[in-house]
């Protein structure tokens, strides 16, 4: 028997790391959405799953209980939240102290978050058809670069979805075991329906972001591709299948896809624009008001009655911020290393341009560059403003006044 085993034993470890190895690769475009996809249907985010058809493809599917899923989270959350107005307009950031600024604070950040939540919900299902048609194109994009030889890199969205989708998951989960351990620490106890809201809204809010994220992560994988692409096709190392063909047929292709993965970022911007003006809209005006109460206590000029210690007081607040803070540098990063990214396709085109020895072929890269100052992609917050490193310093002026 032990004989056995110790033969056993080595063609054990590589089956299981070829199994776990498996477990975050991915060959096609939904197989590497799919951990995104089941948190969004868990939270009831969103109303597609990604299930296989019958030739053993993923695809993107709908059903009526989707959609009872959605009205059933959003029921919940509008149910608890009138528990929590009706019972004195309770909110945890309440149980630390009570003055008329921060009566104000709690009911803006009720408001805001009721809001917040109902519009993300909301937006759900109404331009639910944006995502399937930014999905859409992305796969078209997909089926071009292949036509030239350039390798779709699967894994690696599979593997940086599932790492940002964890790291919000324990930023969510050790903020909210933080915030309650406080209040327990000094006898309170919130009722069942803030637990709700204050846990739903927080996670409904790193969910969306979450989707975002790997969303802008798709466009930028393309425009890395596309960048691969547009540099072979004048480099002694290209492709066979790229080799194949002319450098005016390259650089026309080059041009559809670019024309396409713009395309997926403005369905994408149209699914997102609302959510994320909730988002920066929330996060700001939190930030602005734990701020504040973090200054005036830490300055010593706000007197406050509470069982609290100040350390106590200045952690929930300052963890909350940081909670926001994260929030928007993720939004904003997320969009401008897509839009920075896209930005290079000119530096490319214009490289190249002075590359070409053929007139037909710098009349085709001149194509592309008038079509570069007439098609861009951006993300906006409903559009009103850019979600752009821009808005770092827009948010910190409006901190400043206030």
């Amino acid at each position: 028997m032990d004989v056995e085993n110790q033969n056993n034993l080595p063609l054990a470890r590589p089956a299981y790391r070829n199994r776990w190895r498996s477990l975050f690769s991915a060959k096609g475009l939904y197989e590497s959405l799919q951990p995104l996809f089941l948190l969004l249907y868990w939270h009831g985010l969103m109303v597609y799953s990604i299930k296989a058809n019958a030739d053993g493809k993923k695809e993107l599917r709908h059903s009526l209980w989707s959609h009872l899923n959605v009205f059933f989270h959003l029921t919940l959350y509008i149910v608890c939240y009138i528990m929590t107005v009706m019972n004195n307009f309770e909110s945890v950031a309440g149980y630390f102290f009570q003055s008329k600024i921060s009566r104000f604070g709690d009911f803006m950040q009720i408001l805001s978050g009721f809001i917040g939540v109902t519009v993300i919900y909301i937006t759900a299902i109404i331009p639910k058809h944006y995502v399937q048609n930014c999905l859409q194109f992305i796969q078209e994009i997909d089926q071009c670069l292949l036509r030239v030889g350039v390798r779709i890199m699967y894994s690696k969205i599979l593997r940086y979805s599932c790492i940002f989708i964890v790291a919000m998951i324990l930023i969510d989960i050790l903020y909210t075991a933080a915030s309650f351990q406080i209040l327990k620490s000094a006898n309170e106890e919130p009722s069942l329906y803030l637990h709700i809201t204050f846990i739903l809204q927080h996670t409904v809010v790193l969910t969306a972001i979450a989707m975002f994220s790997c969303f802008t992560k798709l466009i930028e994988a393309r425009f890395t591709m596309l960048h691969k692409k547009s540099l072979q096709c004048f480099d002694s190392f290209s492709t066979q299948t790229v080799a194949s063909k002319s450098p005016c047929e390259i650089v026309q292709e080059s041009m559809e896809i670019h024309q396409l993965i713009c395309e997926a970022s403005s369905m994408a911007n149209k699914y997102f624009s609302c959510q994320l003006l909730t988002i920066i809209s929330t996060a700001f005006l939190i930030i602005v008001f734990d701020a504040y109460y973090v200054l005036e206590t830490l300055l010593g000029k706000s007197r406050r009655e509470s069982k609290f210690k100040t350390i106590e007081f200045v952690t929930f607040f300052s963890c909350q911020m940081i909670l926001y803070v994260i929030a928007i540098i993720s939004v904003v990063e997320g969009s401008n290393r897509a839009i920075k990214k896209s930005e290079k396709t000119g530096s490319i085109v214009h490289a190249l341009l002075n590359r070409a020895k053929t007139l037909d072929v710098k009349e085709k890269l001149q194509q592309f560059s008038m079509q570069l100052l007439h098609v861009k992609i951006n993300f906006t917050a409903a559009g009103l403003f850019n979600i752009d490193r821009s808005l770092y310093f827009t948010v910190m002026i409006c901190e400043t006044i206030h």
